[in-house]
């Protein structure tokens, strides 16, 4: 199966290479969509219960993603918190969630985010290399022990599962990112996947676990479409300011 963008080979990826080959072209070929979006869930050891949607755009570049069903420390919470990733700059409105916040968005200013952890967030969102097709494909090489689980279905349609370890650091140097310090409180040395492919190669859906140290998490992403418009609402400029350094390192935790 090649990730050439041609036209979807009717036969599953189940069929057409060893599981390694597969996972790598759907994961590039999937890349290569011009848009995509789709639904998110992301858990953390009972502390965070999240829902929402996802979406993507590769020219112009935009990532956006937004929490609507939120629930923190096993208790229900309001707070719709919101990114809108736009080329270097991103938008951020806690929804309720961000103390004094309210109705303003921080712009936050991607290029110049305080201390290890912020180098690594802006280096993954300005980059645009992370939506690069060429460097997709590079990382899912970082993919060891792939398995082909057999068909399944996901959002009624038949689908192939693959698992696999993904190494992290490896997948950084792939990236052409600082490599992350790999520690139980840190970032996780080794990620748990899970990614389920359609009979054209597409990938429909990738859970991450992490099941190191004390911080175990677990992110769900499921794509309802491909190359169909992204629709981003921007806030208007008198709800947008800068901000600033003290209360970004509070958010980054530095």
């Amino acid at each position: 199966m090649s990730p050439s963008g041609s036209e979807s080979p009717s036969a599953s990826p189940t069929t057409t290479a060893e599981p390694a080959t597969a996972l790598q072209d759907a994961l590039t070929k999937s890349a290569e969509a011009k848009t995509a979006s789709g639904s998110m869930h992301f858990t953390s050891k009972g502390k965070i219960d999240a829902r929402g949607t996802w979406a993507r755009q590769n020219e112009p570049r935009l990532l956006t993603a937004k929490v609507n069903q939120l629930t923190l420390n096993g208790k229900p919470n309001p707070a719709q918190p919101q990114i809108i990733v736009n080329g270097d700059n991103a938008l951020v409105n806690g929804g309720g969630l961000i103390p004094n916040q309210g109705n303003t968005w921080w712009r936050v200013p991607l290029d110049n985010l305080p201390g290890e952890r912020g180098k690594m967030i802006s280096d993954l969102l300005t980059s645009g290399r992370l939506q690069d097709p060429a460097t997709i494909k590079e990382i899912a090489a970082a993919h060891k022990d792939v398995q082909n689980e057999g068909e399944e279905e996901v959002g009624g349609q038949t689908v192939t599962h693959y698992s696999s370890s993904l190494d992290t650091q490896e997948a950084a140097q792939a990236a052409g990112l600082p490599t992350p310090t790999a520690s139980p409180g840190n970032w996780p040395k080794t990620l748990r996947v899970d990614t389920w492919v359609d009979s054209s190669g597409m990938v429909k859906r990738q859970q991450f676990r992490n099941e190191e140290g004390g911080q175990p998490f677990n992110l769900n992403l499921t794509v309802k479409d491909y190359d169909k418009p992204v629709t981003v609402q921007t806030p208007p400029a008198d709800q947008v300011k800068e901000v600033d350094q003290q209360t970004l390192k509070n958010l980054l935790g530095e």
